[in-house]
């Protein structure tokens, strides 16, 4: 692990369109799936492209990351939100035994990148199918998570494998100087 923990400021509007996007393609996606989407998302985005598509703080909870900010979204939490109105406009969300996202209009596609899709759509196919138990136990195979303390913020230079990861990690500490593009 590097000398800094290597952090994005989170976008809230290209947050918001990634978990509309998110639950549009997934209706009643719960909490813990749209979690482990968007962190299999950011992963490989990081990896393949030295940056992040929201840059939203990761926690590492006993299920595995857990994207801070959307999860907050997803529980009703807006008092931080930029912009809650968008949110509650975007996203329908039943909160029963687990809370269940599904969009309400359509995703502004503006606001992602065709690298951003990608990799949404193919975390999306990643986790689709997977139950509870077998997804956890593949993100606890994570050197993030498994780095970091439980309940603790996770360090996004951990989630970068790529072969050319010295560069990757160069790349991607430009980035969160000048935030999420």
């Amino acid at each position: 692990m590097g000398a800094r923990m290597l952090k994005f400021k989170f976008d809230e509007k290209k947050g918001l369109e990634a978990l509309t996007y998110i639950a549009q393609k997934w209706p009643d996606i719960t909490a813990f799936y749209a979690s482990k989407v968007i962190f299999f998302a950011e992963k490989e985005h990081l990896n393949r492209y030295a940056r992040p598509i929201i840059g939203d703080t990761f926690i590492a909870m006993t299920n595995g990351p857990v994207p801070s900010t959307i999860y907050n979204f997803i529980e009703g939490n807006l008092d931080q939100a930029e912009d809650p109105e968008s949110i509650v406009g975007a996203l329908s969300i039943t909160r029963d035994r687990y809370s269940k996202v599904s969009a309400r209009r359509e995703p502004d596609l503006d606001f992602l990148s065709e690298s951003d899709i990608e990799c949404l759509s193919n975390a999306i196919k990643f986790c689709r199918g997977k139950g509870f138990g077998n997804l956890s136990h593949i993100s606890h195979q994570e050197r993030a998570w498994r780095e970091a303390s439980t309940n603790a913020p996770m360090d996004y230079e951990a989630m970068i494998d790529a072969e050319n990861g010295e560069e990757v990690i160069e790349d991607a500490r430009e980035f969160a100087a000048y935030g999420v593009m």
